[in-house]
């Protein structure tokens, strides 16, 4: 009976060397400043939501990440922010509340994470051994042999096979369970990209707006930043699956907008389940537009209808009611920080006049960087750069069987 060596691997680690692995993953968060505090407050929790999910689905390592990360986020790190006394006393006493929740669970988690460790530590030694043993009397074999003496080898044999046959096999039940995920793209990154460098009109918080594309184009929009057709999600991405209805049911929506030249725009939003994202939700907050942008009002209410239903954001929609699907240099800017808090986040770009959609996400490992970079943070302009910036994603499904729940605030 043989075990697969990789899936054994993985247990030979000690429990305690296995935690500090987990540990490592949640190490002190670097803030980007130019997010607001507000926002990280706003993904905090929903971290603790998806933390939550990977309990009840006994996905310990990532429920134990998350947690980690919550509490260092928030017991080191928030109060270095600049804009952290801005953070309303009510939002900071949820949140103290939610750490002293956080603390006991994360405990739990751990103890039930060592026991576990040390199982498996116990098993793949009893492998070890057991094979080092077959190894040895093997080799014995092969000696014996050599010397020519059939009789000899014969009973030496037969005495192996009979050692063999009798030895007791550890089983493992499905090993390949008990495999650490990669996490670096399953998990809301907030240090993957240098502070001060998040454009300046990224949704903000003042004055109860978050400004989008607020900006008149100071060059050509049908300059369309480098777009890669030919991607296949080689970064381990979490599947998101899309409503089938989302973009008619937006469209609908926006179909007054449309025929008067105006952008609309929505935030989609929805749960966690068995390490897939799924849309639920298409919220269209109070906004105003023109032809080439959109500014949304009152997050209040989106925020207050996300925490009723316990919703995750999972990116944006929006118009081009005279334009072909396309990322613009300002989709680019507002869609880093969606992507920055969650980096399976999409941006869904509708153009109705040439009937069609496309799934848009920047490339983790080269598009963010080059947005993070970019002072250009307002009006239209150029990103040069040798790489691809933005690629039709190719980590969502369209299931025809899921209906999304339509919430319009206008």
């Amino acid at each position: 009976m043989s075990h697969n060596k990789t899936s054994l691997d993985n247990f030979k680690e000690k429990p305690e060397k296995r935690i500090q692995q987990l540990l490592m993953l949640s190490s002190k968060i670097e803030l980007n400043t130019s997010i607001p505090a507000r926002k990280y407050y706003r993904s905090g929790r929903e971290m603790i939501s998806m933390a939550d999910v990977y309990t009840k689905e006994n996905n310990l390592e990532q429920a134990y990440i998350l947690y980690m990360r919550f509490m260092t986020l928030f017991l080191e790190t928030i109060n270095e922010h600049p804009d952290y006394k801005n953070v309303s006393i009510e939002e900071r006493n949820l949140n103290y509340r939610a750490l002293r929740d956080v603390l006991p669970k994360t405990e739990n988690i751990k103890a039930k994470l060592l026991e576990k460790y040390s199982t498996e530590y116990e098993l793949f030694q009893e492998q070890k051994a057991l094979g080092e043993f077959k190894e040895k009397h093997e080799q014995k074999v092969l000696n014996i042999e050599k010397n020519n003496t059939p009789s000899s080898k014969n009973v030496t044999q037969e005495h192996l096979n009979s050692i063999l046959d009798n030895a007791t096999v550890p089983e493992l039940n499905n090993p390949t369970s008990f495999e650490l995920r990669q996490p670096d793209h399953n998990l809301i990154n907030f240090t993957e990209l240098s502070d001060n460098n998040l454009p300046s009109n990224m949704p903000t918080y003042s004055n109860s707006k978050i400004q989008f594309n607020q900006h008149k184009p100071i060059v050509d929009r049908s300059t369309k930043p480098m777009l890669n057709k030919n991607t296949s999600n080689p970064y381990n991405l979490r599947q998101i699956i899309v409503p089938g209805n989302l973009t008619r049911r937006f469209l609908e929506q926006a179909q007054r907008n449309t025929s008067n030249n105006l952008e609309t725009c929505g935030i989609l939003a929805g749960k966690l389940s068995s390490n897939c994202l799924i849309v639920t939700h298409l919220m269209i907050p109070k906004q105003s537009g023109t032809s080439d942008s959109c500014t949304t009002m009152n997050e209040e209410d989106i925020f207050e209808y996300q925490d009723k239903q316990d919703l995750i954001t999972l990116g944006w929609i929006h118009t081009h009611p005279s334009q072909t699907s396309f990322m613009s240099s300002v989709d680019l800017h507002t869609h880093y920080s969606y992507q920055l808090m969650m980096p399976e986040a999409i941006a869904i770009v509708c153009a109705p006049k040439y009937n069609e959609s496309n799934f848009f996400f920047l490339t983790p490992y080269h598009g963010l960087q080059v947005i993070a970079d970019c002072k250009f943070f307002s009006g239209f302009h150029t990103h040069n750069t040798e790489g691809d910036i933005y690629a039709i994603a190719e980590h969502y499904v369209l299931d025809d069987n899921l209906l999304v729940n339509v919430v319009d605030f206008r």
